[in-house]
């Protein structure tokens, strides 16, 4: 005769060992998850315990941990409430994280989103909609820890970082004196593939829009030189740890130019000066070269 308490009692069972097996495979296959075995992620150039960013790719990384609900009844149950537990508090790490980022020298993304309800918004919703990424590290607790990633050019509202003003990029003008440009170990016959700033000793904050300016204060890079289309697709500049990485990254790969940064500048020490020489060998440059133009830029941090 058909009991249906029996039945529920059965099905519960049969999740109950189903949701059991797939945790013990998990936990057998999934126990070198990338989760960065020292933090976020090792490639993190601005690292963190639950959130970081990674410069050179110009992601947000958040990890989040979550446990069963109490009220949870079987091993089903406690695997669905405990994930989604865990993608909640790797939201609200990422969300966190992205509020720190400099947006320039002067601002933080957290200016903007106390000041603007819209902005707030679109941050909100975008960071909401993230999934998790690679694979899921699941414990004999119960808890659950997941990581997601986002684009932090997809996150940010591009009006922030790109300035939906900005049309053709305007000219550097002209040098100082070509005396200078001669003094600069820049060569302006050879063909540059970009720029790599090292900036290390400087402590240079990494922003979404820095300048580089030369001693006298006037600017040599900034978005307002630079077309906005290689804004978007790539960043203003990207963030490498190391002369010798930044040489391979395929934003200037082949022959970049070299200088070294003087000082940082600004609250937020996002912006960099560089040498006199150098600015006005970047301003000759820049009429025969694109490479400025284009955003091909690193900056070499500590």
């Amino acid at each position: 005769m058909w009991n249906g308490k029996s039945s529920n009692s059965a099905l519960d069972k049969g999740l109950a060992m189903a949701a059991g097996l797939i945790t013990l495979m998990w936990m057998v296959l999934g126990s070198g998850v990338a989760l960065g075995q020292d933090g976020v992620d090792s490639r993190c150039t601005q690292p963190g315990e639950t959130a970081c960013v990674d410069w050179e790719r110009g992601l947000a990384i958040a990890i989040g941990t979550g446990a069963p609900a109490s009220t949870a009844r079987n091993a089903a149950q406690k695997n669905i409430t405990a994930m989604r537990a865990a993608r909640l508090d790797a939201y609200r790490n990422i969300l966190e994280l992205v509020k720190g980022v400099n947006l320039d020298t002067s601002s933080t993304l957290k200016n903007m989103m106390v000041e603007n309800d819209t902005v707030n918004s679109a941050i909100s919703g975008r960071l909401h909609g993230l999934r998790p990424v690679g694979k899921t590290r699941y414990f004999s607790d119960g808890s659950v820890t997941v990581k997601i990633e986002a684009q932090l050019r997809q996150v940010i509202p591009q009006e922030l970082y790109a300035g939906e003003e900005m049309g053709p990029p305007r000219e550097l003008g002209e040098p100082s004196s070509m005396d200078s440009v001669r003094q600069s170990s820049l060569s302006g016959t050879t063909a540059y593939t970009g720029l790599i700033i090292d900036a290390r000793g400087t402590g240079v904050v990494p922003a979404m829009s820095p300048k580089v300016f030369d001693p006298q204060g006037n600017e040599v890079y900034g978005s307002a030189y630079v077309d906005r289309e290689f804004v978007v697709s790539l960043g203003m500049v990207g963030y490498v740890k190391g002369v010798d990485k930044a040489r391979e990254n395929d934003r200037v790969k082949g022959n970049p130019a070299l200088v070294k940064a003087v000082e940082s500048r600004g609250g937020n020490k996002a912006d960099l000066v560089v040498s006199q020489a150098d600015a006005d060998a970047l301003r000759d440059m820049s009429k025969r070269q694109t490479f400025l133009k284009e955003a091909r830029v690193l900056i070499v941090i500590d």
